[in-house]
């Protein structure tokens, strides 16, 4: 990331898992993002505070192995130091800034036109996105091919 906006924020808590998704915001995330071939159609959110500081990135795409066009979120990062703000909905529900963007990249992907069930990966010891995922309504959970991961899909959901 260049121009006013900063990339100083971490979203690592020291744990191996966290670490490897800090590692991907930073370095091949945004690269992939930017160079990416029609049929993998990434797009990739981001979220800033007003100082222009980084607070949550989002990326989604169209899962290129599935058919149909089913999208996959392969990331929600959100920094150490903005954990716990919420986001105040126009209903007056207030939810997190993960969650927020969960629900952004889910209406992306029905504006889209995407197949309505969806999936992430997720580190089975990564109890608090589990968990996240269990209020978005992404609860089948299905075995991964990486035995440290697990699959959760669900219907594309709004708040």
């Amino acid at each position: 990331m260049t121009g006013r906006h900063s990339v100083t924020s971490t979203c690592s808590t020291g744990e191996p898992r966290e670490d490897v998704v800090e590692e991907q915001v930073r370095g091949p995330l945004p690269l992939r993002y930017l160079d990416t071939p029609p049929y993998f159609d990434g797009r990739m959110l981001l979220v800033f505070a007003p100082a222009s500081r980084l607070l949550v990135v989002g990326a989604h795409h169209i899962e290129p192995s599935m058919v149909p066009d089913i999208g996959y979120t392969e990331v929600i990062a959100v920094a150490r130091d903005a954990r716990g703000v919420l986001v105040d909905l126009p209903e007056g529900e207030q939810i997190s800034l993960g969650h927020f963007m969960l629900f952004v990249i889910f209406q992306q992907m029905r504006r889209l036109g995407r197949y309505p069930r969806t999936f992430v990966r997720v580190d089975r010891r990564n109890t608090r996105s589990l968990a996240l995922l269990d209020r978005v309504g992404l609860v089948d959970e299905v075995d991964d091919v990486l035995p440290e991961l697990v699959q959760r899909w669900g219907e594309l959901s709004s708040p």
